[in-house]
């Protein structure tokens, strides 16, 4: 059994806060990260631990006007540092359900759901635009470089696309990963230190097949500075750069950006019928109920299509009813369903052979 720390618990403080930092081990590097911003906040405020302080550290949040998503995420991050401290006997005479509720009525229960994206439906222009730039002649320094963007930008927006991945996840990709791009699938370390695949269509390997053949440096990055640090790994801003920087250029909608590949991906899929479940292990979901929550309302060329399958007319829905009537009267219920579905089969179609098997 693990001693009891000796630190300060009157309220969130630098040394609280580092020690539960310290203890975290099935957090990624990002996670760790938004954590330790959140709580340095919370630290600043020198929030009082008692059974009111999720309600005043959301209350902190809002009036600081934070994003929602920010805002949800340092929440967790100060429940899981409570969690923590309650696991170490750390809070005496603590509710954390108390906590919650307090949180909830302050809320006034009026938490909004999740804040569904809007897809740009031209965002493929993205991949497009780089694909169309000419490429300079390798002449000099300057046009090598160049040449060297392009053609790490075409596979960047290729594997955006290609693998649906959060841009942490294709910013840590190695050249040994995907094999100069000789690999079609990618193991990763994702989100939550979760092992899972990353999946490049044959558009994406080419891409990276040809900006990996021109590089001459001995970096194992795949996606690199060629320009200030030659050989750093680009950062997530970088990539956030590169894709604002040819929706500008196309007139694209604000929200074009790297995440937003992943949700274009996610809902053409669904909407080419492509099942939840299949849709969950594409992204590295851990729940299938994820993907619902984001994704399921997106699938209205399937749920149309459904319709226009299984839904009756007004008088459609009579003449059923009347074959029910007429077969219950002789005792045929399952001559009834046998009525009903022959009718369903001769009912003329907008989709032909959806029918038939």
């Amino acid at each position: 059994m693990t001693s009891k720390p000796d630190l300060p618990t009157d309220q969130v403080n630098d040394a609280l806060v580092q020690a539960f930092l310290a203890a975290l081990h099935d957090a990624s590097d990002n996670t760790r990260a938004a954590y330790k911003a959140g709580l340095a906040l919370a630290a600043q405020a020198k929030l009082t631990i008692d059974e009111d302080i999720l309600r005043r550290f959301n209350a902190l949040l809002a009036q600081r006007k934070f994003a929602r998503a920010t805002r949800q995420l340092y929440l967790t991050a100060l429940r899981r540092l409570l969690q923590w401290m309650d696991a170490h006997d750390l809070l005496d005479g603590f509710n954390r359900a108390k906590a919650e509720a307090r949180l909830k009525v302050a809320r006034g229960d009026a938490r909004a759901g999740y804040r569904h994206r809007a897809v740009d439906p031209d965002l493929p222009r993205v991949i497009a635009y780089y694909d169309e730039l000419p490429l300079p002649e390798p002449s000099n320094k300057r046009s090598i470089c160049q040449r060297l963007e392009i053609l790490r930008n075409r596979a960047i927006m290729h594997t955006l696309y290609a693998s649906a991945g959060r841009v942490s996840e294709v910013a840590a990709l190695t050249r040994a990963q995907v094999a100069d791009g000789r690999a079609g699938e990618v193991l990763i370390t994702g989100k939550g230190n979760k092992q899972r695949m990353l999946f490049l269509t044959p558009e994406a390997q080419a891409a990276i097949r040809a900006y990996c053949a021109e590089r001459d440096d001995p970096s194992p990055a795949l996606f690199i500075s060629h320009r200030r640090d030659k050989g750093r790994p680009l950062t997530r801003m970088s990539i956030w750069r590169a894709v604002k920087r040819a929706a500008a250029a196309l007139g694209l909608s604000r929200a074009a950006s790297p995440h937003a590949f992943r949700h274009y991906r996610a809902t053409q899929l669904l909407n080419e019928g492509m099942p939840l479940e299949s849709v969950q292990a594409y992204l590295g979901h851990a729940s299938p109920e994820t993907t619902r929550i984001v994704y399921a309302h997106t699938r209205t060329s399937v749920l149309r299509d459904q319709l226009n399958t299984f839904g009756l007319s007004p008088r459609e829905a009579l003449r059923h009813r009347a074959v029910d009537v007429r077969m219950s009267a002789r005792g045929g219920a399952q001559g009834a369903k046998h009525e009903r579905w022959r009718a369903l089969r001769e009912r003329p179609h907008p989709l032909p052979g959806l029918l038939c098997c």
